[in-house]
């Protein structure tokens, strides 16, 4: 278990409990640090013997409403903070609609990342704690299809036009929620790209047989529908200046990822029949020609090698192998995209670090060279350095190297100062093109014939931005640039980052640039004013689906081997209807929390007893320390006992409110909006209870 929750809840006269939400903290001691409403050990001589023995002291802090929306950890752990327990429990109950509502109203690649999100949400999931995680993202997914399957209309809100222009260069997953969010509240939104069509990374980056390309159009059309306009094959910073674009529009956001190689600085990587992962993928993503090698070796640990090595096995190779330098428990994908790739019979060898591309008597690779590696101390991102092993260097037979070690942004996008700050192999490679073999040409200049010029005579491209060690710099919190009405987001700011962050950061990035163009500005700008409505409601009936505790993961239906044959066939089938409500009940609907009134309680240790999972302890009072303000008041009673409630361990099965004879239990119901004082929407915690009227009083109503 990792971080404990805890917080005083109430107190009596003499001799009555105190109640502190609270659980064990990490055997051997604390957890690594406390926020407002969490407990945890006071100190690391409290250890603990076993995971589920009570440390001897907790801290208590005051329970509230910051303290209630942690507790629903799926939501914490989405960067757009989708409701996913909501749309779980809809799912549940049958109303597929109200619940692709939920999915789809925060994530404007909702679809997309119902097929290929690395669904951070599951491994906050606290259903980890009793067997595995709910399948959120596949979930999605069934939301996201049946929707749509059913021809359902998508029902956009606009509001009134308010004058004002921005344009969103990039129509990847932090151009595509920025330009929604932005377009829902009136401003009219221009969306620029140099791709045939909209998705950005994952168009070019992700191959079909995950995402098929009519889901990332799903999305792109959503957009659309909020009055935003695409413009495509447009290359900012060649067909057109930044500076152009800064004239024509309120404000410009930059969002242009992160697509280009990083040269891979091993000997022999000019070879023919070296390719880089990204350039691999954007061919064989858009149709182009591109030929495989027999025997392809792959470098990386990533989502890029991972694809990769299985775009070079349905295009004809023999053999598929990736190497890399950590090991399985260190790589960035998760276990079950391993498992695919390892199931369609790519290979793997750890702790392998590229030493040399080997080459025939025709400068073609005809192998690689590899050292061993064991892991060191920490690097500056905080991962295992790999360390080199002295002598155990080793060869592996290849015709055709995939390198997906590192990739970063084209600055041409900001003009001639931008573009003399490259450090993409466009600008370090110097080779001829092998015609759909070798690296391709990646351009380097930045525009197309002449640079443009004012009424003045003045360029109209030299545009200077500040950076830092190689990457723009943009303000953490508004994500503005130097350059004053021109913002930067996503990758092209971060460097690789996983869709759904790229999405959260480009909502954040609307709600600035919304304010910017509202006059804000300075301290104004930065700081995010925001209210909190909140609802709790107290109930004795909670109920949850029946057999819910004993029911196990659903495993996602996915396609035998003999249908992966092709670059288009879709590897993952998909929940059926009984497969989708059988996941949905599983949800531990952390939204509800245990409430103990500790007037009305007689310590008879009923609750304890009925417990299924032991997350309810009577303890002496003096084993409970912290902050809260009543902490000197109960501390001061001759015969306290503190009631200690493990919130992460419980599984809202409703049995200690059935047992209370004095009915001082009840199940708490946390319904919360969290928005800014002109009405934007930041989070919520609530209308799958207003939409599907689950079980419960649907709380305070609200206009939308």
């Amino acid at each position: 278990m990792e971080a404990c929750s805890g917080g005083r809840e109430a107190a009596g006269t003499d001799g009555s409990p105190c109640v502190v939400r609270g659980g064990t903290g990490s055997i051997g001691g604390a957890a690594p640090y406390s926020p407002l409403g969490k407990s945890r050990p006071e100190s690391d001589n409290d250890a603990v013997i076993s995971d589920t023995a009570i440390p001897l002291r907790f801290q208590s802090a005051e329970v509230g409403v910051d303290w209630l929306q942690c507790n629903i950890e799926c939501q914490e752990g989405c960067p757009v903070n989708t409701n996913c327990r909501g749309y779980l429990m809809l799912a549940a109950e049958g109303r597929f609609e109200e619940g692709y509502i939920l999915a789809r109203d925060p994530n404007p690649v909702a679809a997309i990342c119902g097929y290929v999100c690395s669904a951070p949400c599951e491994k906050a999931c606290r259903r980890a704690d009793i067997d595995k995680p709910l399948a959120i993202r596949a979930m999605k997914r069934f939301l996201v299809d049946w929707h749509y399957g059913n021809n359902m209309p998508d029902n956009v809100v606009v509001q009134a036009p308010t004058g004002r222009s921005v344009a969103v260069i990039g129509a990847g997953p932090a151009g595509l929620a920025a330009a929604k969010e932005l377009g829902s509240w009136g401003h009219e939104v221009h969306v620029y790209d140099a791709l045939p069509s909209g998705g950005g990374t994952t168009l070019i980056g992700v191959p079909a047989f995950r995402l098929p390309r009519d889901v990332i159009e799903l999305d792109v059309n959503w957009v659309a529908k909020h009055g935003v306009q695409f413009h495509y094959n447009v290359e900012i910073g060649r067909d057109v200046t930044l500076e152009q674009l800064r004239e024509q529009h309120d404000a410009v956001v930059v969002a242009t990822g992160c697509m280009y190689p990083v040269a891979m600085n091993t000997p022999g990587e000019e070879l023919d029949g070296v390719i880089y992962g990204v350039d691999f993928l954007k061919r064989a993503n858009l149709g182009q020609p591109q030929w495989v090698g027999e025997h392809v070796v792959i470098i990386g640990g990533g989502y890029t090698a991972m694809d990769s090595s299985r775009t070079a096995l349905r295009l004809g190779a023999k053999t598929s192998t990736i190497l890399y330098r950590r090991g399985p428990d260190e790589m960035v994908v998760d276990e079950e995209e391993q498992h695919e790739t390892r199931f369609e019979g790519v290979q793997f060898e750890y702790f392998s670090s590229p030493v040399e591309v080997l080459a025939d008597a025709n400068g073609r690779v005809n192998g690689m060279r590899f050292v061993r590696t064991q892991l060191g101390p920490p690097d500056a991102s905080g991962r295992r350095s790999a360390e080199p092993i002295p002598g155990s260097e080793f060869e592996i037979p290849c015709d055709m190297v995939i390198p997906c070690t590192s990739q970063a942004s084209d600055f041409n996008v900001l003009g001639e100062y931008g573009a003399k700050l490259n450090r993409h192999v466009g600008v370090t490679d110097t080779r001829d093109v092998v015609e759909g073999g070798s690296l391709s040409s990646w351009r380097t200049e930045p525009l197309n014939g002449s640079t443009p010029k004012d009424a003045s005579g003045r360029p109209m491209n030299e545009l200077k931005f500040e950076f830092n060690r190689g990457k723009l710099v943009a303000h953490a919190d508004t994500f503005s640039t130097n350059v004053d009405g021109i913002f930067a987001v996503g990758d092209f700011v971060t460097g690789p980052a996983t869709i759904i962050e790229a999405a959260g950061l480009g909502r954040r990035a609307a709600r600035s640039v919304d304010r910017w163009l509202a006059g804000l500005r300075g301290e104004e700008l930065e700081e995010l004013p925001v209210i909190n409505r909140a609802v709790i409601t107290q109930t004795l009936d909670h109920d949850m689906p029946r057999f819910y505790e004993a029911t196990h993961r659903q495993e996602i239906p996915m396609a035998p081997p003999e249908l992966r044959r092709d670059f288009t066939s879709l590897v993952e089938v998909g929940y059926d209807t009984r497969g989708a409500i059988a996941e949905g009940t599983r949800c531990l609907q952390c939204n509800h929390n245990i409430n103990i009134d500790g007037p009305r309680c007689i310590l008879c240790g009923l609750c304890a007893d009925v417990c299924p999972e032991g997350v309810i302890y009577m303890v002496d009072k003096a084993q409970v320390g912290g902050d809260d303000p009543e902490q000197g008041f109960f501390q001061s009673w001759p015969r306290g006992i503190a009631m200690i409630i493990d919130e992460e361990r419980c599984i809202r099965c409703n049995l200690c409110v059935e047992r209370c004879p004095t009915n001082c239990i009840t199940m708490d119901r946390l319904e919360l909006e969290r928005f800014t004082p002109d009405g934007k929407v930041l989070l919520e915690s609530y209308k799958d209870n207003v939409l599907g009227q689950v079980g419960q009083q649907a709380g305070m109503p609200v206009d939308r």
